[in-house]
């Protein structure tokens, strides 16, 4: 029985021994959030990207859906208060946010845009619960990634570091990749939209028909709000021959300075700040009708001589037009001229203009 009691004893300071040591874990696991492994983050985010960039879906596969998926599982996985993808633009060089998730405290914001400036300098940057990182640049693509910690954060800060320093490669990857997808496929609409202007203005139809619906391709090439053709009369004036686009409803007669100067200089003109620009008078030529911030004026030609003007005013995107605009639009101009000669000569006779619609 003494020996029994013995066991009985021990079995009975083990026991306690075994309690208390476990106490003390319980108590300090449920102090805060739960950590999360770094691993397991980042293997989670690189997969989503993954499967972001390779999914069927061509909107979720743009450059703003790639931020969206990335910002929405960051924030899943990490529980931080705030993250948002920026992405600078080609043409602008604007830095603009592609995607945010989170929220962002008003006592932050001022500091929030500070920390976007120096990071965008100075590459990673962290101050108190900002932090910033700078994408690695692939191709021509610049970009930043800024996150915001808080309480309920799941990383401390080096491992907040650590996880965005070991993803940030993969997300410029995939930006890049979406970003040519999309240029790309802009390519390819803008060669139909060429092919279509080119068969129009050589095709049966009759040549005012013809020239009507070759501007209206046009404009829809470079998706501009609206568009003007505008023709010689014997005299040499240039006049208005006929307007399309989906500002052009409503438009009289008017006259276009800048498309007056470019069919008595030559060369093609690209205005890309229309309200900063001493060539664009209140009340004057497109001022007087809707507010001018980019446009293109091209010379229509037929051989050596000005037969006309093309022009075009304000990207629908709100972007300014590039010098890839005015090449495609000039490269129209002779097949524009050919078609503006044969209207001449059948309709209305050598040295004269016959406005439209």
């Amino acid at each position: 029985m003494a020996v029994a009691r013995r066991k009985v004893s021990r079995t009975n300071r083990k026991t306690t021994s075994k309690t208390t040591s476990v106490v003390p874990r319980r108590k300090a696991a449920a102090r805060g959030p739960a950590a999360m492994g770094e691993d397991r983050g980042i293997r989670a985010l690189q997969q989503r990207l993954l499967e972001t960039v390779s999914g069927p879906d061509g909107e979720a596969r743009s450059p703003i859906g790639v931020s969206a998926a990335f910002v929405q599982i960051f924030l899943q996985l990490t529980k931080v208060q705030g993250i948002a993808v920026y992405v600078r633009d080609e043409q602008t060089r604007e830095m603009i946010c592609l995607a945010e998730a989170g929220t962002v405290h008003g006592f932050v914001a001022a500091e929030w845009r500070e920390m976007l400036a120096k990071t965008e300098q100075q590459g990673q940057m962290v101050h108190g619960a900002l932090h910033g990182f700078r994408l690695h640049r692939i191709g021509r693509m610049e970009g930043l990634v800024m996150v915001q910690s808080g309480k309920s954060s799941r990383l401390t800060s080096r491992k907040l570091v650590a996880v965005v320093a070991a993803v940030e490669p993969w997300l410029a990857v995939a930006l890049d990749h979406a970003r040519l997808t999309v240029k790309y496929a802009a390519k390819i609409l803008r060669i139909q939209h060429m092919e279509q202007v080119s068969d129009l203005l050589n095709s049966s139809l009759a040549e005012e028909e013809k020239l009507r619906r070759a501007l209206d391709a046009a404009v829809h090439l470079v998706e501009a709000e609206a568009g003007a053709l505008f023709l010689t009369t014997g005299d040499g004036t240039l006049t208005l021959y006929t307007v399309a686009g989906e500002r052009a409803a409503g438009l009289s007669v008017f006259q276009s300075p800048i498309a007056t100067g470019v069919h008595r200089t030559g060369p093609a003109v690209l205005l890309t700040q229309g309200g900063q620009d001493a060539r664009l008078v209140a009340g004057q030529g497109w001022q007087a009708v809707l507010p001018v911030a980019s446009l293109v004026s091209v010379p229509v030609r037929m051989g050596m001589r000005a037969v006309g003007v093309l022009e075009v005013v304000n990207r629908r995107s709100g972007k300014p037009f590039s010098n890839w605009d005015v090449l495609e639009l000039a490269s129209l101009s002779n097949q524009f001229g050919l078609a503006i000669d044969n209207l001449r000569r059948g309709t209305v006779g050598e040295g004269g203009a016959k406005r439209g619609g």
